[in-house]
């Protein structure tokens, strides 16, 4: 394409010189100038198409472990009907050791208020931060919150499955943890799967499945990965 231009750009030249000098005359600084910025321009088109193309890629990774790692929740769930183990009359959050066994391709960490609980590495892309959540009264675990990163976009991806109709009971929001505090969670309204995202900020501690219960701002979740609730 270029050499074609270069091309009729010289043969364009040559028709204002007479003889065989014309016809021999090289590329003038002129010509060469209109090919650069040709090419910057397409150059100023393409990078941001490629760069937001990347960045939706690195998203669409981040969906597709996370609703991996939801599938196998959900069917660990099926095990007892609850993300719980029931002994001696009480129930015990499932540990890590059974969500790695099921699904020892990924990495999981336990959501936490504490970095050690979350996932935000650019080296680790198969993070998966697991925390076990009631739904409609203390102690259910009916719910569970996963959270992964997206190093592309550097952005946290959330994800809450709640198998049975929240209630205010739990807390002042629809979903707490295991232990309790004081937090507002909103649009999680009804049993199903929602969704949010974090833009901005993001770090170990809040890319967590601990975040969503522990910060003391309000999180909203949203009905899919298209219209997610925005930290």
């Amino acid at each position: 394409m270029l050499k074609s231009m270069l091309t009729h750009v010289r043969e364009t030249r040559m028709r204002e010189f007479e003889g065989d000098e014309g016809a021999e005359a090289g590329f003038t600084l002129i010509e060469l100038m209109v090919v650069l910025l040709i090419i910057a321009i397409l150059l100023a088109i393409a990078i941001p198409t490629f760069l937001g193309v990347a960045n939706s890629a690195g998203d669409r990774a981040a969906q597709s472990n996370l609703t991996n790692a939801l599938t196998e929740a959900k069917a660990i769930y099926q095990n007892s009907a609850e993300y719980a183990t029931t002994a001696a009359g009480s129930n015990t959050v499932l540990p890590i050791a059974t969500f790695s066994a099921s699904a020892p391709e990924f990495s999981w960490v336990q959501g936490s208020n504490a970095a050690g609980g979350g996932c935000f590495t650019s080296t680790n892309a198969n993070c998966i931060s697991e925390q076990v959540v009631d739904a409609s009264v203390a102690g259910d675990s009916q719910g569970i919150v996963l959270a992964v990163y997206s190093p592309k976009t550097q952005s946290c991806w959330y994800a809450l499955d709640l198998e049975s109709t929240p209630t205010a009971f739990t807390d002042v929001g629809y979903v707490s943890f295991w232990t309790p505090v004081t937090h507002v969670q909103t649009n999680a309204t009804s049993a199903g799967v929602f969704y949010a995202q974090k833009k901005a900020s993001v770090t170990a501690v809040n890319c967590n499945a601990g975040y969503p219960s522990e910060t003391a701002a309000t999180f909203a979740w949203g009905q899919s990965y298209s219209s997610p609730g925005v930290d």
